[in-house]
């Protein structure tokens, strides 16, 4: 296999769309020519036509839409890799389409010793009177069946999963790890955050090889998305040296950057292997130069950590995942070694405390410098909070489609739990825009799609894939399209200190290309759903090219 790591391709002439650079002095071109893995022009076509040398792959798209490559900057490339093995429940909304899926699964995959499922929305459940656990025997009750929540936080599983892991009867784990119990005592087979971890234990694990042959296979998924940059969360050494050897196999066609986990737990010294880690990884295809913390969890499972109640009458606010004064001190340590830190961070008491911590480390460690800390999510916030990003240069690392995952989002549990006084600043993208924050848009995939056609939709119209609402929800937190794909492109690229060599085309930078089917700014925000991906370009050389595609070289 080739290895574009190693050796990019020589020349590419790419013309018939309009090219979107991204640089607001020259937003616009006809053509882009690549060489030796960098832009070499961007302009008209009929000078990069001149400029071409002999023996160029010459790629013409008449009608479509140039971008610098997309970055996708927030997702679990590892565990979405994992995912596309298993059954997938994205978009089922409705408990007997989701029973159905799993029984059909379970009969065509006799072999499977555990039937698992992933991408379940909290909607399924609503107005189910008994425990889940019964519910989910009715599809299978022979064999163990463990099902994740699309956002990773919740899980729930059968009878004969909870007695294979001993936990009929709960757990005793402290919030937010908890098995749930009924009032009978018995698990009801809903488990949130960590307590999915006494399932996982009995589960078993796949083989080194099965996992790296998987990511290969995630690699391609994402390819054909149009994507050329990933920023992975919760990642340690074991992943990156698998990276690492996919990489000398020559099967490496995008470039990651990856965020090591840390919590309460670790030891603190481990900040001086992530430190090592950030320079034993440090080139342009597979690189770390930071850590990864939670804050809190989520709403709908109500461990985000709130600063107001719940809407739901309980009084809970959630809890924190760490002890706040344990995250200041780690933050604190983790930029005094020159490393970034992202943070999940969901409530608004959560986003608040993140911040706090940030501030208090440029104040014990010497004022703002070249730091690229930054806080993911940021579903709900204290309006006092939202100058606070620009002021201290924290990226708002941020994913559209979340704020528009299933059917209308006005109806949904995380908008009955957080109320109505959050509405109008949840997911809020326009106000942290013009309060300064730099913008950086992913898709937490597999929490959601990597699929960047959905979240451009939710980023202009602030409406579900099926168009609801009819005017948007909350649409005052809309981005403009130019907006959405400089966050997909140039803000993720400055999320990852790498704007000096990507997220724009112009020459001289890294030559990673997307080509729309059609120019999604001559098209209504609906037709963006429709958009295909014709071609995707890493380092000069196409890596995806939709089937139908027909390339002429030398033309």
């Amino acid at each position: 296999m080739f290895d574009i790591t190693e050796e990019p391709a020589s020349s590419l002439l790419v013309t018939g769309s309009r090219v979107y650079t991204g640089i607001s002095a020259a937003p616009w071109a006809e053509a882009v020519l690549c060489e030796g893995g960098l832009v070499r022009y961007v302009g008209t076509e009929a000078e990069a036509r001149d400029l071409a040398p002999a023996g160029t792959e010459h790629v013409h798209i008449p009608a479509g839409l140039v971008t610098a490559g997309l970055n996708d900057s927030h997702l679990h490339t590892d565990y979405g890799a994992y995912d596309l093995t298993i059954l997938s429940l994205e978009g089922v909304t409705d408990l007997s389409e989701m029973l159905d899926r799993i029984r059909a699964y379970a009969q065509v995959n006799p072999d499977r010793e555990w039937i698992e499922g992933y991408g379940v929305f909290y909607e399924v459940w609503q107005g189910l009177a008994g425990p889940e656990r019964l519910a989910i025997d009715s599809a299978v009750s022979d064999r163990p069946v463990f099902l994740k929540a699309f956002d990773g936080h919740s899980s729930w599983v059968n009878t004969e999963a909870l007695r294979r892991s001993g936990i009929e009867r709960g757990a005793g784990s402290p919030p937010p790890n908890v098995v749930i119990t009924g009032d009978d005592g018995l698990a009801t087979g809903m488990l949130t955050e960590g307590a999915a971890g006494f399932i996982e234990r009995v589960m078993g694990e796949p083989t080194e090889s099965e996992r790296e042959e998987m990511l290969v296979n995630a690699i391609r998924y994402l390819n054909s998305l149009g994507i050329t940059s990933v920023q992975n969360m919760k990642e340690d050494l074991g992943v990156l040296q698998r990276w690492q050897r996919v990489r000398e196999r020559g099967a490496l066609t995008l470039r990651a950057y990856h965020y090591l986990i840390v919590d309460e737990s670790t030891p603190r010294d481990y900040l001086l292997d992530c430190k090592q880690y950030t320079e034993a990884f440090s080139d342009d295809w597979n690189r770390t130069s930071g850590i990864k913390l939670f804050m809190d969890g989520v709403v709908e499972a109500k461990t985000a950590w709130m600063h107001n109640p719940y809407a739901d009458g309980s009084g809970d606010r959630g809890v924190p995942n760490i002890t706040p004064e344990v995250f200041r001190d780690i933050v604190v340590a983790a930029d005094a070694l020159d490393m970034d830190v992202a943070v999940h961070a969901i409530g608004e008491q959560a986003v608040h405390h993140t911040l706090d911590s940030y501030q208090a480390a440029q104040e014990v460690n010497g004022g703002r410098r070249d730091r690229r800390h930054r806080v993911e999510h940021i579903e709900t916030i204290l309006t006092s909070d939202i100058a606070r990003f620009g002021q201290l240069g924290v990226t708002a690392s941020m994913q559209p489609l979340h704020a528009a995952p299933t059917s209308d989002p006005r109806f949904t549990p995380w908008t009955l739990l957080a109320g109505p006084e959050r509405e109008p600043y949840s997911f809020p993208w326009r106000r942290l825009a013009d309060g300064g924050a730099v913008l950086s848009f992913g898709s937490d995939w597999p929490v959601v799609t990597a699929d960047v056609r959905p979240g451009l939709h939710a980023a202009v119209t602030r409406r579900s894939t099926s168009g609801e609402p009819a005017g948007g929800w909350q649409p005052q937190q809309c981005v403009t399209l130019e907006e959405a794909l400089r966050a997909y492109t140039a803000g993720a690229a400055y999320a990852q200190r790498a704007e000096r060599k990507k997220g724009r085309l112009r020459p001289g930078m890294f030559a990673d290309l997307t080509i729309f089917d059609r120019d999604l700014f001559a098209v209504p925000p609906s037709e963006i759903l429709q958009a295909r991906i014709e071609l995707t370009v890493v380092s000069g050389r196409v890596v995806y090219r939709r089937a139908e595609l027909n390339a002429a070289v030398g033309a």
